[in-house]
């Protein structure tokens, strides 16, 4: 039997969050990025573009109300300017969710800091045109 083609395309969504030292509570996730239905991470990162002043430490995890670090292998060091690719993991989100960023800091609150999340996704059987 021949592989059957699929003629739907869709390009790829970017969505992204600044997030400023100030957006954050540590221990609390907060909302990052709304995802419908259906979506799956296929690129992304998280850049620090000012790095945050904390006193002793400052880490962020992405991940979603199941899994709270399902893009971050490892948290993310946001004491250093830099550039952290998500962890792809190939899990489509079965419910409209958002996405989940997780802070920790040790020592005197960051009074300064900024960092980018940003991903790409698709969504599962959605299609914008075909082609052949």
């Amino acid at each position: 039997m021949p592989i059957r083609l699929n003629a739907g395309r869709q390009e790829l969504v970017l969505a992204y969050v600044d997030v400023k030292a100030g957006d954050l509570v540590s221990g609390v996730a907060g909302k990052a990025i709304e995802l419908p239905s259906g979506a799956v991470i296929v690129g992304g990162d998280i850049v620090v573009k000012t790095a945050f002043n904390s006193a002793t430490t400052a880490t962020l995890k992405l991940g979603d109300k199941v899994d709270d670090d399902r893009y971050t292998s490892a948290a993310v060091d946001l004491k250093t300017a830099g550039r952290t690719a998500l962890t792809l993991t190939g899990y489509k989100h079965s419910v409209s969710e958002h996405l989940q960023a997780l802070f920790v800091e040790t020592g005197a609150a960051a009074t300064l800091g900024l960092a980018r999340v940003s991903i790409h996704y698709y969504v599962d059987g959605r299609a914008a045109f075909t082609q052949g």
